[in-house]
C-alpha cells in the first residue's frame, strides 16, 4: 500500500539506529534463511472459488465463518482500508522490514508457513515440517524461526523432534504456558474489530488452535472468592458443564483431549530446545485467573475493575492478552534474552515499530547489537531488552 510503504520508508532512513542495523545486516557473511510462522487468524483463507472467506475488510463485519473446504490463500499482510492507497497493517509491514533493513527477500531466503489455522498446532507442525524440508533441500544448514503468538505453540511442537534443524527461534508474544483469553473466547465469543461482528463462541470452538492455546494443565486456573486457589481440572469436559463454560459443543471432550495432548508434547520436547528470544509486553493488567462463585466460572473482565477486591489476584503483567510469565516460558531461556514492547494491545505486536527491530536485533544477535535506549548504561553488550 502506498501510504504504508512511504511511512516506512521515511522512517528506516531517517533513523540512525536503523541505519546501523541495516549495515550490521549487509555485513552478514552467513544469511540463513528465516521462516515466518503466523499465529491463529495469521493467513488468509479462501473457498473453492478463491473467494476470500477469511482476511478481507469485509469478513471482519459480515458474512459467516470460513466453511470448512477453505484453504490457505497466503500471509495476511493486513485490511485493506483505501484499496491500493493504505491498509491496516498485520504482517505486511514486518516482511517488508525485514526486506529493507534485513535483507532477506521473501521466496529466497525469507519464507512464511502458510498453514490452516483451524485444524490445530499439531497439524500446523506438520506443515512446518514440510516447509523445512522444501526451505532446506539437500542443505544441512539450520534455519531461523520466527514465530507469532499461537504459531510460538506451532514452532515448539515442530522443534520438539526438529530441535536440531534450527539454530535460533524468535517469539513474538507467543503463549508458552497458554493464556486465559482463549477460555475466554471459547465460553463467550471473539470479536476481532472494534465495531465488528462477534465470532459466537460455537464458531471460535471450531478452532482447534484456540482450544490449544489454553492455560497449560499445571496452572491453577481457577479460584474461590477468598483468592484461594481450586483443584478443578481445566481439561475435564465435566468441569465445563458444571462451571457454565461449555457453549453447547458435541466433541468438547475429545477437544479439550487434543489440547492437552498439545502441552504434553511440548514439554516432552523443552530439553532440546535452541536458543530463543522472546518479545512481548508486560505494561497491562492481564486477566490470568477465572473466579467461581456460587458454583458457576465468572471470567473477570478485560480491563480491571478499581473497586474490585479481587482484582490484585485476578491480573498479571503481561500485553492485555498474554502473561508476561507465560511469555517468558520458553525453554531455557536466558533473562537477557527475554525483550519488552509497549504494543497497545496482543493483537498489534506484529505490526509495533519496536518489534520489528527486535526481531532483526535477534536474528542478528551479535556482540554489536544497539541497545535499547533505557537499557544502555546497564547492559553495554548484547540486544536491546
Amino acid at each position: 500500500m502506498l501510504l504504508n510503504r512511504v511511512a516506512e520508508k521515511l522512517n528506516a532512513g531517517v533513523r540512525p539506529r536503523l541505519r546501523l542495523l541495516r549495515a550490521r545486516a549487509e555485513a552478514l557473511t552467513v544469511r540463513r534463511p528465516v521462516i515466518l510462522v503466523p499465529s491463529v487468524l495469521g493467513t488468509r483463507l479462501a473457498d473453492e472459488h478463491g473467494t476470500m472467506v477469511w482476511g478481507s475488510v469485509r469478513r471482519l463485519f459480515l458474512g459467516p465463518a470460513p466453511p470448512d473446504g477453505a484453504r490457505p490463500a497466503g500471509l495476511l499482510t493486513g485490511f485493506k482500508i483505501v484499496p491500493g492507497v493504505w491498509e491496516y497493517d498485520v504482517f505486511g509491514g514486518l516482511v517488508r522490514f525485514l526486506d529493507h533493513v534485513g535483507g532477506w527477500r521473501l521466496g529466497e531466503d525469507l519464507h512464511v508457513l502458510e498453514y490452516d489455522w483451524r485444524h490445530g498446532v499439531l497439524a500446523a507442525a506438520e506443515e512446518l515440517d514440510r516447509l523445512v524440508d522444501r526451505v532446506r533441500g539437500t542443505s544441512d544448514e539450520p534455519v531461523d524461526l520466527v514465530c507469532f503468538s499461537t504459531g510460538g505453540l506451532v514452532g515448539r511442537a515442530w522443534l520438539a523432534t526438529a530441535a536440531d534443524r534450527v539454530r535460533r527461534v524468535v517469539y513474538i508474544g507467543a503463549p508458552h504456558r497458554g493464556s486465559l483469553m482463549a477460555l475466554d473466547c471459547l465460553a463467550t465469543g471473539l470479536r476481532i474489530a472494534p465495531g465488528g461482528r462477534t465470532f459466537p463462541a460455537r464458531e471460535v470452538a471450531r478452532v482447534q488452535t484456540v482450544w490449544d492455546a489454553l492455560p497449560h494443565p499445571d496452572e491453577k486456573v481457577f479460584m474461590d472468592e477468598d483468592g484461594r486457589g481450586l483443584e478443578i481440572d481445566l481439561y475435564d469436559a465435566a468441569a465445563w458443564r458444571r462451571l457454565g463454560l461449555d457453549a453447547g459443543v458435541p466433541d468438547l471432550a475429545e477437544r479439550l483431549a487434543r489440547a492437552r495432548a498439545v502441552h504434553t508434547a511440548l514439554d516432552a520436547g523443552a530439553a532440546r530446545h535452541p536458543e530463543a528470544f522472546v518479545i512481548g509486553g508486560r505494561h497491562i493488567p492481564t486477566p490470568s485467573k477465572c473466579l467461581v462463585r456460587a458454583g458457576k466460572a465468572r471470567l473477570p473482565p478485560c480491563v480491571p475493575q478499581p473497586d474490585d477486591p479481587l482484582a490484585g489476584l485476578c491480573y498479571e503483567p503481561g500485553d492485555a492478552t498474554l502473561v508476561a510469565r507465560s511469555l517468558c516460558a520458553a525453554p531455557g531461556l536466558r533473562p537477557a534474552d527475554a525483550w519488552f514492547v509497549r504494543p497497545r494491545e496482543h493483537r498489534m505486536l506484529p505490526a509495533d515499530s519496536e518489534v520489528k527491530r527486535l526481531v532483526v536485533e535477534a536474528l542478528l544477535a551479535t556482540d554489536r547489537a544497539i541497545p535499547h535506549t533505557s537499557l544502555a548504561r546497564r547492559r553495554r553488550n548484547g540486544p536491546a531488552s
